[in-house]
């Protein structure tokens, strides 16, 4: 026979065996172990800037880039994320960094079509997460997309995670990985 005071305490330990079970966190492929950083949306656009300067030649006349309005999920896959604030896409804008925005239709795996003046990539970032110190960390994924009038455009994505840290001068990428997408 169990204890009356036995009894009473099940639902406290059920309740302490159900927080030792898996957590949301456990299912993050982007920013594992890491919390968002809480960031201006100069910082922000900064570190985004750092990123797009480690996968393109920046300057190109040649580039054109579009933002995809929805931040990469922290889980595998290019889903549905959270939407880009208002104020970070109007400051990615205003910056010149991107110079319009496209939502590719689809799971990110084939060539995507935008309405814009010519073909180029969409780029779509993670949030920013902060590692130890004043280094943070952030994904980007990029997809080639075509238009209604380009011609001879091919398949091209690919995902990065960057390593950015703050100097006097502003933020500098100090190292760059690539993602595996076979599993994604």
């Amino acid at each position: 026979m169990i204890p009356r005071r036995a009894i009473r305490l099940l639902p406290a330990l059920a309740l302490a065996v159900a927080a030792c079970g898996p957590k949301a966190e456990d299912s993050y492929v982007r920013g594992h172990g890491l919390a968002v950083a809480d960031l201006s949306l100069r910082d922000r656009a900064a570190i985004y800037q750092e990123a797009i300067g480690g996968a393109f030649q920046v300057g190109d006349p040649s580039l054109y880039l579009l933002l995809d309005p929805r931040l990469l999920p922290r889980t595998a896959g290019f889903g549905p994320g959270e939407d880009v604030t208002e104020g970070l896409r109007n400051t990615l804008l205003k910056s010149h960094l991107v110079q319009g925005t496209c939502q590719p239709a689809g799971d990110g795996s084939k060539l995507a079509h935008c309405q814009a003046p010519m073909a180029g990539y969409v780029v779509r970032f993670s949030n920013v997460f902060r590692m130890p110190g004043d280094t943070m960390s952030v994904y980007l994924y990029v997809q080639r997309y075509s238009t209604p009038t380009s011609v001879g455009v091919g398949h091209l994505r690919f995902e990065r995670i960057y390593k950015v840290v703050r100097r006097p001068s502003g933020w500098e990428a100090v190292s760059e990985g690539r993602v595996d997408l076979s599993n994604q």
